[in-house]
């Protein structure tokens, strides 16, 4: 049997279904394919970052992920014998351009499930039992050789691209031959999904350093359900114990919690922490994303969320150069954007590894001396929770980032002052995550910029500062009109309005009142200035003033732009 697709997706883990409703809500035909004969229910992954959150808010299942889980958290950590920190962190409210400042904890069972139902919403649905066996690529597409697991059938899938999300074991790495190089941790961890009864089924996470190694359990969904998880070290004869209930009972038990009663184990597995990474996320028409080109260290809870952002990143490029809007270059982006993330990832979460799991006594006097007080001081707490946030992340040394490197002096638009330039040049650059911020469409209705961006476009911000003109609102207006000739339905512009008052002269362009200047604000427009929103929520170019000639230009150098009629 043979059948066709645009793109091909391995796996249907968090990586993959996101990357599979990115690609269906923009009209691309993809086939997803996942091993398993049947939807896992295990926690694994457990936390959902502020950035994957407003992937989520693009792919429109934020608030269903909010539903789902918990933003209150509550620990509590014995170290040594005794309690040295009762944290208590409820949900902070939205903050100013960050509409999502809260980890959110919620099995990735879970997770997965209110992916596969969007992407139902979106046509898509995930084919279980399907093992690939076989790839073959040449100049026009990839012929996957796929089995099916209950009857044994074998189908061959042309495809113009194959994605593999399918893992640290991935099958297409091996396939393609893409090596990925790294070290395992000496540490050997155990982890389970259990029910325990005699701690308080929506009460704080508890977590033990000692001597004897480390344990922690954190509620899962406030009906009795857990994940457990403990370092354990090989006993007098070498031997390492495996998961069950049995050893987890006795690690409860030897700290004092023998009175919690463990039972109705779903899921149980032993591993070896491992930093790794690809050589490289492409080979031809054959790409890799989340564990399938890098794993590491649970520390930090970044894996799962490393994984959905590079299918974000992914998704656009993919439908672009389907489309014959970009070239093929177009994918080289995504391994220059995401490797140095994912390295950056890889050595953050290993230092966090070697800093609470590491058995050296160094490092365990540090751990108990050190770090534990200090997660006391709400700066030290919010630095840690700020740094695994994800929306520091960037690309700023991307080709697709542009910045013009003077000040445009040709008269298409109003020149900035000293005082503005400098004010933008501390502003986003190109290649940063676009803040949002409030404000209000031309209707008078409140809306978010995270609004305006919600769907497959790029969004054009033009913003004539706080002291606008009829001159500039007109040229803004011509600015307006020349990318949207250029670019089609793929750009969104609107004009950033301070106040609440529509201009005159601009009754066929979009505008976003600013009244209390937010948006101005967050994006340090003091002056005329432009910034272009990629799909994905990042800044591809930006300048002062807003004059179209710079950004087209930028963009000719790797998109095919509509002629000017």
């Amino acid at each position: 049997m043979s059948t066709s697709t645009d793109v091909l997706v391995v796996g249907a883990g968090p990586t993959g279904l996101t990357l599979a409703c990115d690609l269906r809500r923009r009209g691309v035909d993809c086939t997803v394919v996942e091993r398993a004969t049947t939807h896992h229910t295990r926690s694994r992954g457990k936390g959902l970052q502020p950035r994957s959150l407003e992937v989520f808010d693009d792919l429109g299942i934020a608030e269903a992920a909010l539903a789902a889980g918990r933003t209150h958290h509550h620990l509590r950590l014995y170290s040594g014998g005794r309690l040295a920190l009762d944290l208590d962190l409820p949900a902070r409210p939205p903050q100013p351009g960050v509409p999502y400042p809260n980890l959110v904890v919620l099995p990735q069972w879970r997770t997965e499930q209110v992916l596969r139902t969007r992407l139902a919403e979106l046509g898509g649905v995930v084919r279980l039992g399907q093992e690939l066996v076989d790839l073959h690529q040449d100049d026009d597409g990839v012929t996957a050789t796929v089995t099916d697991d209950s009857t044994g059938t074998v189908e061959r899938i042309r495809a113009a691209f194959v994605v593999g999300c399918d893992g640290g074991s991935s099958r297409v790495r091996t396939l393609v031959g893409i090596p990925m190089r790294g070290e395992s941790h000496e540490e050997h961890f155990v982890l389970g999904d259990v029910r325990i009864e005699g701690l308080p089924a929506d009460g704080p996470s508890y977590a033990w350093f000692d001597d004897d190694g480390y344990l922690a359990a954190d509620p899962l969904d406030g009906s009795g359900t857990w994940q457990v998880q403990a370092g354990v070290r090989p006993d007098a004869s070498g031997t390492l114990k495996t998961a069950s209930l049995e050893l987890f009972q006795r690690l409860f038990a030897e700290r004092d919690f023998g009175h919690v009663r463990l039972s109705d184990a779903t899921w149980l597995s032993d591993f070896n922490p491992r930093v790794a990474i690809v050589d490289r996320y492409r080979a031809g028409r054959v790409l890799l994303a989340g564990d399938a080109a890098h794993v590491h260290s649970p520390a930090g809870g970044q894996g799962m969320n490393t994984g959905i952002q590079d299918a974000y990143n992914l998704g656009w490029k993919l439908d672009a150069v389907l489309r014959g809007r970009a070239g093929h270059a177009l994918l080289d982006t995504y391994q220059e954007e995401r490797m140095p993330v994912a390295r950056a990832v890889l050595a953050s979460s290993d230092l966090g590894h070697s800093a609470f799991f590491s058995p050296h006594p160094v490092m365990t006097f540090l751990r108990n001396r050190v770090l534990v007080p200090a997660l006391r001081l709400p700066v030290v707490l919010d630095r840690l929770l700020d740094g695994v946030a994800e929306l520091d992340v960037g690309y700023r040394d991307s080709s697709l980032a542009g910045e013009p490197a003077g000040v445009d002096r040709t008269g298409d638009g109003e020149a900035a002052g000293v005082v503005d330039r400098v004010r933008f040049r501390h502003g986003p650059h190109a290649g940063d995550r676009a803040p949002d911020a409030e404000g209000q469409d031309g209707e008078g209705t409140p809306v978010r910029l995270f609004d305006l961006f919600r769907g497959t476009h790029s969004t054009l911000l033009l913003f004539d500062g706080p002291a606008p003109t009829d001159a500039g609102y007109r040229r803004m207006a011509a600015t307006a009109r020349a990318v949207g000739a250029a670019l089609g339905d793929d750009v969104r512009t609107w004009i950033v309005v301070p106040g609440d008052r529509r201009p005159d002269g601009l009754d066929d362009v979009d505008v976003f009142f600013d009244p209390d200047r937010d948006a101005h604000h967050h994006y340090a427009a003091t002056a005329e200035s432009l910034y272009l929103v990629r799909p994905d929520g990042y800044i591809a170019f930006r300048s002062q003033p807003a004059a179209a000639r710079p950004v087209l230009d930028h963009l000719g150098s790797a998109f095919r732009l509509h002629a000017p009629a």
